[in-house]
């Protein structure tokens, strides 16, 4: 059987699984021919689909497309505006190629000339100290770079010039000092290989900016002391491939610094993925769906060859098919706010309706023709990976847990600085499984809207609960995550994570100067119906039939005993999962004074194993002494 019928095959059982397990419909647009997603011509099929279900919501004499819902705070006109551009970064790509394609290039530029034109009512606008509109211009930069010739064909000299115009409006204007210093790079690079005039002073400018952020090991932070998430691949690292790549001969110092961080970095991120073709889901902006591949797109595009062009494309592929089969669009064909379906608790303050469509940034390998070693290349598994990966930059330490079919990351916790939606959930929980994701806060009031997953929460016996939002001290090595934390200026608290053969440990020293509740939650496991699961409180396992997957946290302790129960979260509450949620939890009334809490965390898919661990455990002053699986760990205080 040749490949494109096995990989057929296999996607169609995945199918019919998904569906099975999930009740999720899968997206039925145009037709099935894009359903394998294992050739060219089956990823620009699935991109033309998406596109014509945005593109048939459009309105004549608009420079934007409304998409309804909710309205963001920069404003209806600006969001449709953002839906358009968002767009481009897969249009872009298929016009620059050369090859077939059926999309209306004229059309496609009428709007370009109308939004830049300040004489028509569908003017975009000028544009302001940090505004959207500066986010959304940086895709007419890389338009420019992949077919400035397609600019002078369908807009006259005087519409290019207003185009330019308006895009230099990014020289005189305030940007957050973050990931947006690459939108005027990417417009400068543009007009500079377009011929027209271009300010390599603002390049440089941006550029000293951004390597402030540089922290090493191919990491950035988003700015000074800003989160490290996906912004590092589908935004840093992916717009510094496309420099590196169109900019080689008149920049090639920088260029070769820019591919050497992009070389450092693949080695990490190709962790973030499982078999399945599912990224281990953290951070903000998570409704961008598969940008996660966007990193690997960019890499394949700018020839990086640090890890082999099969396996990239393996990347990519499997991450764009998990996400197809995933309910993230409504009836009309158009991607809802959310995760793997529609759920709005998961938008960041400055999401609108059109905002999911940065997932088009995945579509660069388009501008990759039929011909291309990328699309004649075999398709190839992940390569051969570590059990655990260090990654001290991050915070992380992710675990491809074989024993339990499970890959997840051990989380240092970070505080984004900006306060963005559910940050407490996206960032500081202790764990977060590509397999069973993670759960959003849906009230401080209640165990049961908490997100207890992954976490240690404290309550004053009043229901209102504190879990890890700032740690004060991290230390990421390369078999365990410490970190310290203050849910009350007079209670500290010491955390360890350390990865075993089959899940993780966790170890927690409590000094508090108060009397408190305690609830440490494992992983979330769905629960579609009341019947449909079982829980056996010996163990702390919650144990799904019908989905095949299990969750447990069990007690170790070594001087208290805490009571092993089931949380039950609301349906909405899991990003992965639209069903309720089942937590294992484990509950211990503390009273003020030092206390040892530790734990064996399991989750995975298939029959639950229990594991007979007995971990010896030794509390001194100032050091613990553990001993498990022939391993000694000493944990100094």
């Amino acid at each position: 059987m040749v490949l494109g019928n096995i990989l057929a095959a296999e996607n169609e059982s995945l199918k019919q699984c998904f569906t099975k397990k999930t009740g999720a419909k899968i997206m039925n647009v145009k037709s099935n021919n894009f359903s394998d997603l294992s050739s060219r011509g089956a990823v620009i099929n699935w991109f033309e689909s998406l596109f014509e279900s945005v593109w048939n919501q459009r309105e004549e004499n608009a420079a934007g497309i409304t998409l309804g819902g909710m309205v963001p705070l920069y404003g209806e006109k600006i969001a449709a505006m953002e839906t358009f551009c968002r767009l481009l970064w897969g249009v872009f790509p298929v016009i620059s190629s050369g090859e077939d394609h059926p999309i209306d290039v004229k059309a496609i530029f009428r709007i370009i000339a109308q939004g830049t034109d300040p004489a028509s009512p569908a003017y975009w606008g000028d544009v302001t100290d940090f505004d959207q509109r500066s986010v959304e211009m940086a895709v007419f930069g890389c338009g420019l770079m992949l077919s400035a010739q397609q600019f002078k064909q369908h807009l006259s000299a005087l519409e290019r010039q207003r185009l330019i115009a308006w895009l230099n409006q990014i020289r005189e204007v305030k940007l957050p000092k973050n990931n947006w210093s690459f939108f005027p790079i990417m417009i400068e690079t543009g007009l500079c290989l377009a011929g027209d005039n271009y300010s390599k002073e603002t390049i440089e400018q941006h550029f000293t900016l951004l390597d402030s952020y540089y922290l090493g090991d191919g990491w950035y932070s988003d700015g000074e002391n800003r989160p490290r998430d996906y912004y590092n691949a589908m935004a840093l690292h992916y717009y510094g491939l496309i420099y590196s790549t169109v900019m080689r001969d008149k920049d090639p110092e920088r260029c070769a610094i820019l591919r050497q961080r992009a070389t450092v970095f693949a080695h990490d991120f190709i962790y973030m993925f499982d078999q399945s073709g599912s990224a281990i889901p953290f951070g903000r902006s998570l409704t961008y769906r598969f940008a996660q591949a966007a990193f690997w797109s960019a890499a394949a595009f700018a020839g990086l060859d640090s890890v082999p062009l099969g396996i990239i494309k393996g990347i990519i592929l499997r991450n764009l098919r998990w996400w197809l089969q995933q309910d993230m669009c409504d009836s009309r064909g158009v991607m809802t706010v959310g995760y793997s379906y529609s759920n709005p608790l998961i938008a960041e303050d400055y999401n609108a309706p059109g905002s999911p469509y940065w997932a088009c940034k995945a579509f660069l390998i388009l501008a990759l023709g039929e011909e291309h070693p990328f699309w004649l290349c075999q398709e190839q598994p992940l390569p051969q990976r570590e059990t655990t990966r260090s990654m001290p930059h991050a915070g992380h330490i992710v675990h491809d847990d074989k024993i339990n079919h499970h890959h997840y990351l051990l989380n240092a916790g970070q505080f984004p600085a900006k306060n963005y939606n559910n940050s407490e959930s996206k960032y500081g929980k202790f764990a977060y499984s590509s397999l069973l994701g993670f759960n959003l806060e849906r009230s401080r009031y209640g165990i049961e809207l908490n997100a207890c997953d992954s976490s240690l929460l404290f309550s004053e016996f009043d229901g209102y609960y504190r879990g890890r939002l700032n740690s004060q001290r991290t230390k990421t090595a390369s078999d365990r995550i410490f970190t310290q934390w203050f849910p009350w200026p007079d209670v500290e608290v010491n955390s360890w994570l350390m990865p075993l053969d089959a899940g993780h440990l966790r170890i927690h020293i409590i000094q508090s100067g108060r009397a408190l509740e305690s609830v440490e939650g494992g992983f979330p496991l769905p629960v579609s119906m009341p019947n449909e699961h079982r829980f056996d409180p010996a163990e702390g396992c919650v144990i799904s039939d019908k989905f095949q997957l299990y969750s447990s946290i069990k007690d170790i302790s070594p001087d208290v005993t805490r009571h092993s129960d089931l949380v039950l979260s609301p349906p909405g509450s899991n990003i992965i999962f639209p069903c309720s949620s089942g937590v294992p939890v484990l509950r211990k009334n503390l009273l003020p004074g030092r206390t040892l809490l530790a734990s064996l965390v399991n989750a995975g898919q298939g029959e639950f194993k229990r594991h007979n661990l007995k971990p010896e455990i030794v509390l001194e002053k100032e050091k613990i002494s553990i001993n498990v699986e022939n391993k000694t760990f000493n944990l100094f205080i």
